[in-house]
């Protein structure tokens, strides 16, 4: 991979100030202390900026972790701008987990596709591996794209909440609700038979995405209790005022809070 300085953009300055000792031949993953992975890359043409990193205890650890992965992208306020990309799973006892967070101009297929493309080098593929997400399309596209083998969820709150958007009636966000949450399939046909019966027109418009997305008796792997994305929100509670600073403090402030985490963990457990 070829890294070109652009004066343009200051944020890739400032980024290279720090890493300016990196030395990057052909690979966009770097190793740092033998275990923490970078991924930088400047596209000259678009001048667009993406970089991805993941700590060493996170990769580690994830193969400790459940079969589930949160995807979620925040907007920064610093004076750079762009979206911070957060991936988080659960551990053993049900605790947030963080695995990788991108940095990147905003969200599209090109930015989603490196992202995922740097996270499957740092922490690789497992078996029966699932990926929840809001219904962006850049995210599904790149998923596809980066993953193929795994498959693909959607959060059920941002399903809901999109019926509560066309007035769907409480009676039936409520049969919704517990449609997706049943572990068997033939409760959840009955539920879903209930639905076509009071509102058939939400009927369909639930069926235009396949079950198998966000139902949890139709999900080819194994979901757990993870049918929301309610943990990528948590962490970004956690950095709501880190978004605010410039791009290496941020990382700074990303990097103590999980050092302290698992300082913790570790000697909990």
């Amino acid at each position: 991979m070829e890294i070109d300085m652009v004066e343009a953009q200051p944020i890739a300055e400032e980024v290279f100030q720090t890493f300016d000792s990196i030395q990057v031949e052909g690979q966009s993953i770097i190793e740092i202390d033998n275990e923490q992975a970078l991924g930088i890359q400047v596209l000259e043409s678009a001048l667009v900026f993406l970089y991805v990193y993941a700590y060493g205890s996170s990769i580690s650890g994830w193969n400790h972790c459940r079969l589930v992965i949160s995807i979620d992208a925040t907007f920064l306020k610093s004076k750079f701008r762009g979206v911070l990309m957060i991936s988080v799973s659960k551990d053993v006892n049900n605790q947030i987990f963080p695995l990788a967070f991108g940095i990147a101009e905003s969200e599209n297929n090109n930015s989603y596709e490196w992202y995922f493309s740097e996270l499957r080098n740092a922490i690789w593929s497992r078996e029966n591996l699932i990926f929840l997400s809001d219904r962006h399309q850049a995210i599904a596209y790149a998923i596809a794209k980066v993953y193929p083998e795994s498959h693909h969820g959607i959060c059920i709150y941002h399903l809901e909440h999109n019926l509560k958007r066309r007035k769907v009636k409480s009676k039936v966000i409520k049969l919704f609700q517990s449609a997706a949450r049943v572990y068997r399939r033939k409760e959840f046909d009955l539920y879903m038979s209930d639905i076509a019966k009071v509102d058939k027109k939400t009927y369909d418009y639930l069926m235009e995405e396949p079950p198998e997305r966000w139902a949890r008796s139709c999900s080819p792997q194994r979901r757990y209790d993870m049918l929301i994305t309610n943990i990528v929100e948590s962490m970004n509670s956690v950095l709501l005022e880190a978004r605010e600073l410039p791009i290496l403090r941020m990382m700074d402030f990303i990097q103590v809070k999980l050092q302290r985490w698992f300082y913790e963990r570790r000697n909990e457990a």
